[in-house]
């Protein structure tokens, strides 16, 4: 044993799992204080796809350009909803550490005596420096997979129907491209060619993206983490 293990302290003392109890119920708090914030804009966005559905579609009068503000509204909450799920990830991250290095040991004890190698100087480090193991962009990645390609799909949609059937069925194709632009500022190719390239980048972003559960993989992180450590 090395002289810096035999500074750690004893956990099995009353005082040490009590304290340990402490910071797992602090961390299941953050984790499902994170947890309801992400379920929020969820939520929000599904309401909003819902009502812009309902309220375009109902009167024709309504301009399909609306449709396309409710997508850059989207966006900013794919991006409020990726920062959040970084916090998520974390927190999940810190509950396996104290889920499977000290209360699955305390329960039945593996043969080598710890299931998770270091984790207690991996927890204090990352309680003394915060480190996220996802950057922002893969998070946002990773809720636009889970929940927010669905929805971009579902309001691209309705604003074709839309320039369908309001205000009236097209004749031929070049009536259906004009009526793209957006008055007499935006011409129909620009809208055309932008609003493909968002809907495609979504899709390939989406599906290049690993899987949540594959994100949360913590045996990986943990591999990952311990050898950046060594390092």
């Amino acid at each position: 044993m090395q002289p810096s293990e035999r500074r750690l302290p004893n956990l099995d003392s009353r005082t040490s799992s009590t304290e340990i109890a402490h910071l797992y119920r602090g961390e299941m708090n953050r984790l499902t204080v994170w947890r309801q914030r992400l379920d929020v804009t969820s939520n929000w966005a599904i309401v909003l796809a819902t009502g812009l559905a309902t309220f375009t579609l109902g009167h024709a009068d309504v301009p399909h350009y609306t449709l396309l503000l409710g997508l850059a509204l989207f966006s900013f909450s794919l991006l409020i909803e990726g920062r959040r799920y970084r916090h998520v990830h974390h927190s999940k991250w810190r509950v396996y550490l104290l889920e499977f290095g000290f209360f699955a040991e305390h329960l039945q004890p593996t043969e080598s005596g710890n299931a998770i190698p270091n984790w207690r100087r991996l927890l204090a480090a990352d309680l003394r420096r915060t480190h996220f193991l996802i950057s922002v962009f893969t998070a946002v990645r990773v809720r636009l997979r889970r929940n927010y390609l669905l929805l971009l799909l579902f309001l691209t949609a309705v604003w074709v129907i839309k320039l369908i059937i309001h205000p009236a069925r097209p004749q031929s194709f070049a009536d259906f491209f004009s009526r793209l632009a957006i008055g007499g500022l935006i011409p129909p190719w620009f809208v055309a060619a932008s609003s493909i390239g968002f809907v495609i980048t979504a899709v390939v972003l989406a599906l290049t993206c690993p899987s949540q559960e594959h994100i949360e993989d913590w045996s990986t992180h943990y591999r990952r983490v311990a050898a950046r450590a060594r390092d």
